[in-house]
């Protein structure tokens, strides 16, 4: 994949990406999940706690469905993780100027 945009999460953050992610139907989103679940493999060895904090690297077309499937979720529950990605986007954004 080319043009990927990368995000610093927790772990708690991912799975709940991955929650919200498996509402949809499977075909729409199993790449997708696919992706996110070897890079947290990568990323999160086996008894991570959910504060660690690992990277996942996405296309635009994969940050598209997750904000889509995270916008489906109780604003209460993702306003932190979105919050961050935004944080994150603006720095990556105004580093690339």
């Amino acid at each position: 994949m080319k043009d990927l945009i990368s995000f610093s999460l927790s772990l708690a953050q991912g799975n709940l990406i991955l929650e919200a992610l498996v509402e949809r139907p499977f075909k729409e989103v199993f790449e997708t999940i696919g992706h996110l679940n070897q890079q947290a493999a990568a990323s999160f060895p086996e008894g991570s706690d959910e504060d660690d904090i690992g990277t996942i690297n996405v296309s635009a077309s994969q940050l598209r469905l997750i904000l889509s499937v995270l916008g489906e979720m109780p604003y209460k529950r993702v306003s932190g993780l979105l919050h961050s990605m935004h944080q994150q986007m603006q720095e990556a954004k105004e580093s690339d100027q």
